[in-house]
């Protein structure tokens, strides 16, 4: 007996028809870029170098093979991982995001995936799902773990649980990202202008010194996001901006892409 939907005698469907065909298709062009995969080697070893650099800074040995370091080493290297990660990576997602929406809709991909079965939504989220889990899984996990490993083997007392709350925000930046990228690529159609609007946007308060003046801005802006998983690595008792402006930088991601959702049904392709 099949389940029905609201209406009698009609079958449900999926709630987003085509969902995992579309993501499966934006996962496989992931693995295949080779933009993504210089981006994960860039990072990885960058990321291996602070802990090997700061290994090879110790001349203090603790009881066992490895090193003893005192807290203010810990968190310098803790400080140079979630830097480069944060900052660095951000940047990279941009790059790596920036002509998701309109190499296809140049090449009329676009509209002729949504002729088929299809929703505009499901497209939509499909590509910024994708991007979004490729970006967390090259700049953040692989890097991050190979990071934790360098460190467990060179270091004693390593804290663990503050390195995965900062790898969890950093996941937020990397998916808030790649979301606010690709609903960019809905009102702009070239790259240019996506560019230049989404660092513009990332780099706001850098660019307008004035917003940091403004303190409730640490607790809001998703530019923040590299600040708050650099606290919650290095800080024993982190403040409200470690759990604010993640939960903030969801929501705006949310609101935002809804908003590209609406406008691209209202397209033209």
């Amino acid at each position: 007996m099949q389940p029905t939907s609201g209406r009698p005698g009609r079958p449900a469907g999926p709630l987003l028809p085509g969902f995992g065909v579309l993501l499966d298709k934006e996962l496989l062009e992931a693995r295949r870029s080779k933009r993504l995969l210089v981006f994960l080697l860039v990072m990885t070893i960058s990321v291996a170098l602070v802990a090997i650099i700061g290994y090879l800074r110790i001349h203090d040995l603790g009881g066992g093979s490895r090193h003893s370091v005192g807290s203010d080493g810990m968190d310098t290297m803790l400080a140079g991982w979630t830097a480069l990660v944060g900052f660095l990576g951000s940047l990279m997602v941009i790059a790596a995001t920036v002509d998701a929406m309109s190499l296809e809709r140049s090449l009329g991909i676009s509209a002729w995936i949504v002729t088929k079965p299809v929703s505009r939504m499901t497209y939509l989220l499909a590509k910024a799902a994708a991007h979004s889990l490729s970006a967390i899984a090259t700049l953040v996990l692989v890097p991050s773990a190979v990071f934790v490993v360098l460190m467990l083997v060179l270091f004693s007392d390593v804290p663990i649980g503050r390195v995965v709350g900062a790898t969890i925000i950093l996941c937020v930046e990397m998916g808030f990202l790649s979301f606010f990228i690709v609903a960019l690529g809905v009102p702009f159609r070239s790259v240019p202008p996506i560019a230049l609007i989404g660092l513009g946007f990332w780099l706001f308060p850098s660019i307008v010194p004035r917003i940091a003046t403004l303190s409730w801005t640490y607790h809001v802006l998703p530019s923040y996001l590299p600040v708050a998983a650099l606290t919650a690595a290095i800080e024993r008792h982190p403040n409200s901006l470690v759990y604010s402006v993640p939960v903030a930088s969801i929501a705006i991601a949310a609101a935002l892409f809804a908003a590209a959702v609406v406008m691209f049904e209202r397209q033209e392709l």
